[in-house]
């Protein structure tokens, strides 16, 4: 019986992982997308209908005001996922309808801002006005800038070969940097502690800092001479890297978010002042 190769081995293992990856991604996008169209249709009627009807029963009633009553359902599910408006019945529907026809709106404008939208009655559809005002945009902005500059930090970093790391037994001591040749005490400083500065009292004078005693510089020199220290530095930096990336990847998703929400609130407040400006034309007294 012959051992399989070390390149057998390693194309097995990552096809099965790939496979249990793709698998367990696949479920969560689906589950994403059901969830999707519940909050935004606010019901799954069609689901129920395709489970029904795998089953065997039958999606239409004979008695025609049942059959009535249950297209009426699905007209308003329709309409909810296709227009994003929170309609609760064909009544409302029509209201909305002639809502937008009066102020002149598009479809596509009222879905973006729909949160921005009281629809507690649908006889006066009206603007939270409290949602666009001026210190919920400067709290978007401020938002924006903050994680903009989380970014503008953070992605440069993962291409940094140091890393961060502290002294276990003296809490006091600033954090330091380590690669897999030298240390750092700041991260953007050209001087830096090797194996070769370790040799001699002398050569260590020199990094000496209030918080930073010969004591801890010997403790620092010791973790150099740790046979597995390389392996140690290669694993932090992976995970390093990895932490860094993920607090890039969140941030710019947070900056989509409150680029989507800064232009919608801009779009709310647009569409407010237009309606509010034309009642005013048509009601000057």
């Amino acid at each position: 019986m012959t051992t399989p190769s070390l390149n057998e081995n390693v194309l097995t293992w990552t096809f099965e992982n790939y496979a249990t990856i793709a698998s367990a991604f696949s479920g969560l996008i689906t589950c994403a997308l059901i969830i999707y169209i519940y909050q935004r249709s606010g019901s799954v009627f069609f689901l129920r209908d395709l489970i029904w009807k795998f089953f065997g029963g039958t999606t239409e009633f004979e008695n025609k005001t049942y059959e009535r009553n249950r297209k009426e359902l699905r007209e308003i599910e329709h309409y909810r996922f296709e227009f994003n408006i929170p309609a609760q019945s064909l009544q409302h529907t029509e209201l909305v309808e002639a809502w937008i026809s009066k102020n002149d709106y598009s479809h596509r404008d009222i879905s973006k801002v729909k949160n921005y939208i009281d629809w507690k009655n649908f006889k006066t559809i009206r603007f939270k006005e409290k949602l666009f005002s001026k210190n919920a945009e400067r709290l978007l902005i401020i938002l924006l800038g903050l994680f903009m500059l989380i970014i503008s930090i953070a992605l440069p970093l993962t291409s940094i070969d140091y890393l961060m790391v502290s002294l276990k037994n003296a809490p006091n001591t600033p954090s330091f940097y380590l690669s897999q040749n030298n240390a750092k005490f700041k991260i953007l400083s050209d001087t830096v502690l090797t194996i070769s500065d370790c040799r001699s009292s002398d050569s260590l004078q020199k990094f000496i800092l209030p918080n930073l005693s010969e004591k801890n510089l010997d403790s620092i020199c010791s973790v150099f001479l740790d046979p597995k220290y390389n392996d140690y530095i290669e694993r932090g930096l992976k995970a390093q890297r990895g932490f860094l990336f993920f607090i890039t990847t969140l941030s710019i998703f947070i900056v989509i978010y409150a680029l989507i929400r800064l232009h919608r609130l801009t779009l709310a407040r647009s569409l407010h002042d237009r309606s509010k400006l034309e009642n005013q034309l048509y009601f000057p007294f």
